[in-house]
């Protein structure tokens, strides 16, 4: 008997899948004796119609002599054998990193400002029974800008009641601060945590416009015609026949005369509420000159005569308040009188 074996081979593309060794022919009494006697199984390379090869392996199980075994051979395309390929090496990219997390905004704490307390702060001089009303204004900043204040957001206080006291005025945003006896004190205006003072001088004697300072050169026995050295001026004065105080601030002009029968050395300043002394270098009476002197809200003005020349040999300074100290008719007289509105520039 006579076997032939057929290839029948499926191809999808260039792989071969399966290839089965069947009957194709017919059988003969002999077995053709290039079949290999046992179970075999070859490997090796088919070729095709294309470039690509392909692995097959035959496996037989059948004796081709007894015709024991099983089924028959089946030839496996076992696939095209890849040519070795390097490795593609793996990179890792790591993941981005995070965005970094917003900075920490720490909001600013609110700052409530303290208001701002507009008042005047200049000396007030007064004489007893004067007033001086003040405007007081508060800029609480809130981009309003200064209002009067309201009497309840501040607080006045005296700090010596027996010289001035302070009211509410009838002005929104005003206080008035009245002169009750000759002293020195101040009034504090306070709004929440902002205090301004006011310096406040109540001066002795009575106010005056124009007055005249009248010097009588003999110490005893004279005439007291008080026109031998005169100092006449206008502005806004207190005086009590032994001080002359300004009450504002102001610029002056005095005139000085002569009628005596001498001449005299005349010093005259002004002296400020601080102590500050202005003087004007020592002068004759006789030259009768014109003084132009400036004068602050409390400053006092200053001012000597003596007999020059040895004229009546009298040689002693005689300043505001100077009395006749002689013994004699005229024993305990001012020697300067201070007089509203009388200047003696008349001889006798």
């Amino acid at each position: 008997m006579i076997v032939r074996f057929c290839r029948r081979t499926l191809r999808l593309g260039s792989w071969v899948l399966v290839t089965l060794l069947v009957s194709c022919g017919d059988q003969s009494g002999f077995v053709n004796k290039d079949v290999t006697p046992a179970a075999t199984a070859q490997v090796g390379r088919a070729a095709s119609s294309s470039d690509d090869a392909v692995a097959v392996a035959s496996v037989s199980t059948m004796d081709p002599f007894s015709g024991e075994g099983s089924d028959p051979a089946v030839e496996v395309a076992v696939g095209p054998v890849p040519a070795p390929v390097d490795p593609i090496p793996v990179v890792v990219v790591p993941p981005p990193p995070p965005p970094p997390p917003p900075p920490v905004v720490i909001p600013e704490p609110v700052v409530i400002p303290d208001p701002v307390l507009i008042v005047s702060t200049a000396p007030v001089v007064l004489t007893a029974g004067q007033t001086r009303p003040v405007a007081v204004a508060i800029d609480h900043g809130n981009g309003a800008g200064a209002v009067p204040a309201d009497p309840s957001e501040i607080a006045v206080v005296s700090q010596n009641p027996g010289v001035v006291t302070v009211t509410a005025g009838p002005q929104p945003g005003q206080i008035v601060i009245t002169a009750v006896n000759p002293g020195t004190t101040q009034v504090s205006v306070t709004t929440g945590n902002v205090t301004s003072v006011i310096p406040v001088q109540v001066a002795p004697g009575v106010p005056v416009i124009r007055l005249g300072v009248n010097f009588e050169d003999i110490p005893s026995g004279g005439d007291l015609d008080y026109n031998d050295a005169v100092f006449c001026f206008s502005g806004k004065f207190a005086h009590d026949n032994h001080s002359v105080v300004s009450l504002d601030e102001q610029a002056v002009r005095i005139n000085v005369t002569n009628r005596s029968g001498c001449d005299h050395d005349i010093s005259i300043a002004v002296v400020d509420r601080d102590g500050t002394r202005r003087q004007l270098p020592v002068f004759r009476s006789r030259t009768q000159p014109v003084l132009d002197m400036v004068f602050h809200a409390g400053s006092k003005l200053d001012v000597q005569m003596r007999v020059a020349n040895g004229c009546l040999q009298n040689t002693t300074w005689v300043n505001l308040g100077s009395t006749v100290t002689a013994q004699g008719p005229n024993f305990g007289r001012p020697l300067v009188e201070i007089l509203n509105n009388v200047c003696r520039t008349t001889g006798n």
